[in-house]
């Protein structure tokens, strides 16, 4: 449970943490990115923000939370609005594959390729991209207990996304992804993956406190291609699913990682019916829907489910498609496509953080809304891929909203105003 409570003077702090004190669960009081134990007055004095914060309660036992809101309200501590109180601990978490990308860099005197080392994995990607942009995210998945799984969770934990989902396990080693970037900016992979330690993740080792806490839950495919990761998506999925969570889906395609592109739509499609937020890009639409046309794929998409469909087009922008109908957002020109890698998932990782924030069920977005939150998404994703990693440059998220009302958003992605320094994932080794 979340509540959004009134500090602003020392005799309403000691009244909150003698009320968390009392709850028999980990309680934590976060503002922005700060996060601090509610049971500390130290920490809850050290908060950048001492007018009023997010009281994060790790139960939605119904009992204990009545218990905990009456105590709360008897002592004037609750915001009074309306979204004062939530049910969901995590705005996003995320599930599957946390991996390192060695990503092609430039050739040295000998003539020999140089890779530098980033984290990777679409979902974390996700993960750290909407927590940069304010929600409270956690990542489930496996790596192994090496240099690089370790190194993996420690950015996860920079980032303040929630690793409690996270597993090292000392059997299997993490999976490498070989990333090189051509001229254009696309990429080819190769996997060191046979097997990869996040394919190994059993049901049984899934943190279901995280699981039934979680408002938005995202996955990929490449969970799908080996067991008993499969059915270990497909139990998490049921689970939030029954829970009432919202269930954001992004196929990735990667050949080399299937039999063949049979076995690939088997799997892939099969998650199709769980899903209420679907993201695809223009590639990938013939193998998940056997319709070329982007509009087509996103129709048959909506007609089996899913509540709202993201086509994305690369530098053109995405196509969206909800209960509305299909409506184009144009992108972003950018000066110079340096690098593609992460782009698709900052997009999504802007568009989910919108969902997050919007005080709406899924039902009840316009295609005003989707537009809003894709522009958000296309914005991201232009920046991603606009610099190198080690060249890109951030601004603050508070100043781009202002500047995203304005019509100069229109000119150029360069007067963007974005904290873009760490909305790709791929970058944070370089922060």
């Amino acid at each position: 449970m979340i509540v959004k409570v009134i500090l602003g003077t020392m005799q309403n702090a000691r009244k909150l943490v003698s009320i968390a004190e009392s709850i028999p669960y980990d309680v934590e009081l976060c503002y922005g990115r700060y996060v601090v134990n509610a049971k500390s007055m130290l920490g809850v004095l050290s908060m950048p923000e001492f007018d009023e914060g997010e009281l994060h309660i790790h139960t939605d036992n119904e009992k204990e939370c009545e218990k905990i809101l009456f105590q709360l309200l008897d002592q004037n501590l609750i915001v009074d609005t309306g979204d004062a109180v939530k049910r969901s601990i995590y705005d996003i978490t995320t599930f599957g594959e946390i991996l390192i990308d060695f990503t092609s860099q430039d050739i040295n005197e000998d003539g020999q390729m140089l890779y530098a080392r980033n984290p990777g994995g679409a979902p974390a990607n996700v993960a750290v991209a909407a927590s940069r942009l304010g929600a409270h995210t956690a990542f489930i998945g496996k790596a192994g207990k090496d240099m690089h799984g370790k190194f993996l969770k420690s950015v996860l934990e920079k980032e303040n996304v929630d690793t409690k989902g996270m597993l090292l396990d000392e059997n299997y080693f993490t999976t490498l992804a070989f990333v090189e970037v051509s001229e254009t900016g696309e990429r080819t992979f190769s996997f060191a993956r046979k097997p990869g330690a996040d394919t190994k993740i059993q049901k049984e080792e899934v943190d279901v406190d995280v699981l039934d806490h979680t408002h938005i839950f995202h996955v990929g495919s490449l969970s799908l291609t080996d067991q008993p990761a499969r059915d270990t998506t497909f139990y998490a999925v049921k689970r939030v699913k029954n829970k009432g969570s919202v269930i954001s889906y992004d196929p990735n395609y990667r050949a080399s990682l299937w039999p063949d592109e049979k076995t690939a739509k088997k799997h892939m499609r099969s998650l199709v019916p769980y899903v209420d937020l679907m993201k695809i890009s223009d590639e990938e639409t013939e193998l998940l829907t056997d319709h070329k046309d982007v509009r087509e794929a996103a129709e048959a998409l909506y007609s089996q489910g899913v509540k709202v469909v993201a086509v994305t087009l690369g530098g053109e922008g995405a196509y969206l498609y909800g209960k509305d109908g299909g409506c184009m957002v144009p992108g972003f020109a950018v000066k110079q496509i340096a690098d593609t890698n992460g782009a698709g998932d900052s997009f999504w990782g802007g568009f989910l953080y919108k969902v997050s924030t919007a005080e709406k069920h899924l039902d009840e977005l316009t295609q005003e809304d989707l537009k809003e939150f894709a522009r958000f998404g296309n914005a991201v994703a232009s920046l991603c891929v606009e610099k190198k990693v080690r060249s890109r440059q951030c601004r603050s998220l508070h100043r781009w909203n202002a500047e995203l009302q304005s019509d100069r958003i229109h000119k150029t992605v360069a007067e963007l105003n974005l904290n873009c320094e760490a909305i790709v994932f791929m970058s944070m080794s370089d922060l």
